[in-house]
């Protein structure tokens, strides 16, 4: 499978006018299949980075996402245990919630002594679907 790649790739070369002189917009790009047959051919190297991009996701883009999102919810959750960040609220604000559900934190001396902020610490734990708590305007995050 290897030596075919190769071997291509060599061919390509010589049958592509390559030089230094030319205008790289100029150049040809060659989409090929996972059996190493030419698809199509692109002008501009514009073309070629859109329809690399359509064609197939980027894996190490979507672990990355995935990872992300995993750390979010527990980011959330430490910032929500109810000493010293939870009483205030700071769980809320990285979870981009509105601006007067800190203030109802702060003003119920720290969501009712610390019991608002330990549930919200305890959910965003055992919840797998952090997405309902994400720009929730809701004081009580967890109530539909």
């Amino acid at each position: 499978m290897h030596y075919k790649t190769i071997i291509l790739t060599i061919c390509l070369l010589f049958t592509q006018k390559i030089s230094f002189g030319h205008d790289i917009a100029q150049q040809k790009y060659y989409l090929l299949d996972e059996n190493m047959f030419i698809i199509d051919s692109i002008v501009t190297s514009e073309q070629f980075i859109q329809q690399e991009n359509k064609s197939r996701p980027n894996p190490l883009l979507k672990l990355f996402r995935t990872k992300q999102k995993k750390n979010k919810r527990i980011t959330a959750a430490l910032l929500a245990f109810p000493f010293p960040f939870g009483i205030v609220g700071l769980h809320r604000i990285y979870l981009g919630t509105a601006p007067y559900v800190p203030v109802a934190y702060i003003a119920s001396l720290g969501g009712v002594f610390g019991v608002l902020p330990f549930i919200d610490f305890c959910v965003l734990l055992l919840d797998k679907e952090e997405k309902r708590y994400i720009n929730n305007k809701k004081v009580f995050m967890w109530v539909n």
